[in-house]
């Protein structure tokens, strides 16, 4: 009911600028303004929220925002780049139209095929596979490519596929935000993202074999593929995934202390418990990302009629909670280096504590955006501490 919905239902013809922040080229224009609704009720959001994801908290605690159509009428384009020329006109006909829609249907979806894999994500994959890799005496550089491949697939194919099941379940919403949103908001088919899950994590399947074949078919390894297998792809399973039990965070705890595990693993062929106690910081690193989104979800999650681990615990204890895995994972860390597990070059790591408290603080906000910010700020954090302890590992074999 602000001023702005109050003049467009008095005078529905409005003159509108679209300029990227580019003085020297814009497009501006007359149209007429159509009310169509309520945006929770209009699919047509989504033509906004896919290109403003910021925009989502706002919608969703200002239910009576409206969504806008515009009947384009005429375009002014303005182009300076190479010099002042005059303006040209369009006139919006429907000749017009229909090429604007020829346009936009030929628009590649491969990127979208990207965006549902949640590559943003992959830090906490590649930091297990690097320094799984560092931490053995030697390194063999095929085979540390092939791992990291592997896992990367196998990251990507679970992601897609938790996408898949969040969706059937109704736990991707349009105004949530913890899915890579290409489902929710009906850019690819949910056949066609379940066919590209299965497809990543057969290729994995692939690169696994090989990665088999040159450490002479150990049985350990399929034990370590079994329980990544377990853990991951039974993470969202309908019915009983991990996450809707609760144990999406001991899931992910083992599948990534598995990964820096199994990297160790393929490099030398020796089974070190040694190396489970050496992942902890990390691991644990890597569960306060999931247990910051579960955070933010806690609301939405019980509304789709399950809890996470977040749920369980409740708003206040999931902040303590968090606390208890950031400052854990750095206890551990000298921990690491007392016992001789690993070298005290990694204590270089420590540089990254400012942002951890940062990121505690953080956590003890109740504000909705702010807290909506945490998984993203931790996954920032993850990769500064495993990029230090990259640099501490890569100057101990430098060095000593």
């Amino acid at each position: 009911n602000g001023n702005a919905y109050k003049n467009i239902l008095e005078n529905p013809e409005v003159f509108f600028v679209i300029d990227k922040n580019d003085p020297m080229a814009f497009i501006q224009g007359v149209a007429e303004a159509e009310v169509l609704g309520d945006t929770g009720e209009r699919e047509e959001r989504s033509l906004v929220t896919r290109k403003n994801f910021g925009i989502i908290p706002f919608l969703k605690f200002n239910p009576e925002t409206v969504v806008v159509k515009l009947k384009l009428k005429k375009l002014y384009v303005s182009y300076f780049v190479e010099g002042i020329v005059p303006r040209f006109e369009v006139d919006v006909d429907e000749y017009f139209r229909e090429l604007l829609r020829k346009e936009y249907s030929r628009q590649p979806k491969f990127k979208y095929y990207i965006q549902i894999t949640r590559p943003w994500s992959f830090v906490a994959t590649i930091s297990a596979v690097v320094i799984g890799t560092l931490i053995s005496p030697t390194v063999d550089a095929l085979k540390f490519f092939l791992v990291l491949v592997g896992a990367l697939l196998v990251h990507a194919g679970v992601n897609v596929i938790s996408d898949y099941f969040d969706y059937r379940k109704g736990a991707d919403r349009w105004d949530t935000l913890g899915s890579s949103r290409v489902l929710v908001e009906g850019i690819l088919k949910p056949d066609k993202a379940l066919a590209w899950g299965i497809i990543l994590i057969m290729l994995s399947i692939l690169v696994g074999l090989v990665i088999w074949y040159l450490i002479k078919f150990s049985i350990v390894f399929v034990y370590l593929v079994g329980i990544g297998a377990l853990m991951g792809l039974f993470y969202t399973f309908i019915g009983f995934g991990w996450k809707y039990l609760g144990l999406g965070d001991l899931a992910v705890f083992v599948a990534w202390t598995g990964i820096m595990f199994g990297a160790y693993f393929v490099q030398t062929g020796i089974v070190n418990w040694f190396v489970i106690v050496a992942s902890l910081p990390i691991s644990l690193l890597i569960v306060a990302i999931l247990h910051g989104n579960n955070m933010r979800d806690i609301q939405d999650d019980l509304k789709s009629g399950y809890r996470t681990f977040a749920g369980i615990l409740g708003v206040n204890l999931s902040k303590y909670y968090y606390a208890f895995l950031v400052i854990t994972s750095y206890v551990l860390l000298v921990v690491n280096v007392g016992l001789g597990i690993l070298p005290i070059w990694v204590l270089i790591s420590l540089f990254s504590l400012p942002i951890a408290i940062n990121n505690v603080k953080w956590a003890f906000r109740d504000n909705y955006i702010q807290k909506g910010m945490l998984d993203i700020l931790t996954a920032e954090l993850l990769k500064v501490n495993s990029l230090l302890m990259v640099v501490g590992l890569v100057l101990y074999k430098i060095f000593v």
